[in-house]
């Protein structure tokens, strides 16, 4: 469990510093997207990490919600058969998914939902 955590602060970490965070009143940017991703989908499919956009909530419950609605809408609009799910998030805006090419061009589509895909890079135990 602590390998996983440090993954995701690590991941939480980059998107916060890389600037993908929605502003207030912000319009969207277009995702961005680990520059590695591009190499590995067009030799195959591969995992990558979504971050989401997610509007802020105080309530964890109205915030796993809307998580959950995003992860659907998301999910909904990817071309069929080019993505599977690794992992769905409950309460962190983040959906882990094994992609193709088409699915990263699809993704790129979508800075409404999705503010940065990075390649699910294993760690190491230190």
């Amino acid at each position: 469990m602590g390998i996983l955590r440090a993954r995701l602060l690590a991941f939480l970490v980059t998107a916060i510093v890389s600037g993908t965070e929605l502003g207030a009143g912000g319009v969207p940017a277009d995702p961005v997207v680990d520059p590695d991703l591009y190499t590995l989908v067009h030799i195959g499919r591969t995992r990558a990490l979504v971050m989401l956009q997610v509007a802020e909530s105080g309530d964890e419950g109205k915030r796993a919600d809307a998580i959950g609605r995003t992860q659907d809408a998301l999910l909904s609009r990817l071309p069929d058969g080019h993505a599977s799910v690794v992992r769905r998030y409950a309460s962190i805006p983040m959906l882990a998914l094994e992609i193709d090419a088409m699915t990263l061009r699809a993704l790129e589509t979508m800075p409404d939902v999705v503010a940065a895909v990075k390649l699910d890079r294993s760690l190491k135990p230190q």
